[in-house]
């Protein structure tokens, strides 16, 4: 998913931690045509549609599945972070049982199409190769550096200073050639405006990036508009995109 936003009226808490806990029951085996046995149980209509369709029972095994994964990574060292995502996912996600109408991307409960694209999403973040690294970090200056997943083994990358928007803010160019690995340990980033266009001709905006657990190192190459970008950035492992997505907004 590339866009984040708070989606219309929040669940409770109750129902939200409900489906965290029934994606997991699906993720130790393999999806068949029956319906598993927790679908049996379900209370809930949003529940009884995925149940129905063995698609959407896949994404949400292979959900539960990658969620365990992140869970564990590192010895659980970004487990917090991980739970705290999946849950302000599957609130906005659960959304559309509460409402009539869609509101903004939301989906209804009666579109199936747009439940299984909204699933999708999620898969194609959670099994991403940088799924494990996104999220937000803060250099000591007060620099910020958003890392969003995407499909496979891609992801998009916003730097920026709080204090000094919009001069100091930027964003990995569009493009499947903008966002690379250096080998399994380095990101290699190639930087636009804050749109992902283009900065003027000759700045090689380019950010290498290197991810551990719980920080990431950034160098610079390039004018970046007269900016400097590089150095420690420590991941604030109990915060998400979400909201810094809000606060660039």
């Amino acid at each position: 998913m590339t866009g984040f936003g708070i989606r219309g009226e929040a669940i409770s808490m109750t129902r939200a931690v409900h489906f965290i806990i029934a994606a997991f029951a699906f993720s130790g085996a393999a999806v068949s045509a029956a319906p598993p046995a927790e679908c049996a149980k379900t209370d809930s209509r949003l529940d009884a549609v995925i149940c129905s369709d063995s698609q959407m029972r896949d994404y949400q095994s292979r959900i539960a599945a990658a969620y365990g994964r992140a869970l564990a990574m590192w010895d659980g060292a970004i487990a917090s972070y991980v739970r705290r995502d999946q849950q302000e996912w599957s609130i906005a996600f659960r959304t559309m049982e509460t409402v009539e109408a869609a509101i903004d991307d939301d989906c209804l409960l009666s579109d199936r199409d747009c439940i299984r694209a909204e699933m999708r999403r999620r898969v194609d973040d959670m099994e991403s190769g940088a799924y494990v690294h996104s999220g937000v970090y803060r250099a000591a200056n007060g620099m910020k550096l958003l890392l969003h997943p995407d499909l496979a083994t891609s992801y998009r990358v916003r730097v920026y200073d709080p204090a000094r928007l919009p001069k100091a803010d930027i964003v990995t160019l569009a493009g499947g050639q903008a966002a690379q690995w250096d080998g399994p340990q380095r990101m290699v980033s190639a930087m636009g405006n804050a749109n992902g266009l283009p900065l003027a001709a000759g700045d090689g905006c380019t950010l290498r990036l290197t991810p551990r657990p719980l920080s990431i190192e950034v160098a610079q190459t390039g004018s970046c508009q007269g900016n400097r970008f590089d150095g420690s950035y420590s991941r604030l492992i109990d915060e998400t995109l979400r909201s810094y997505e809000l606060e660039l907004h």
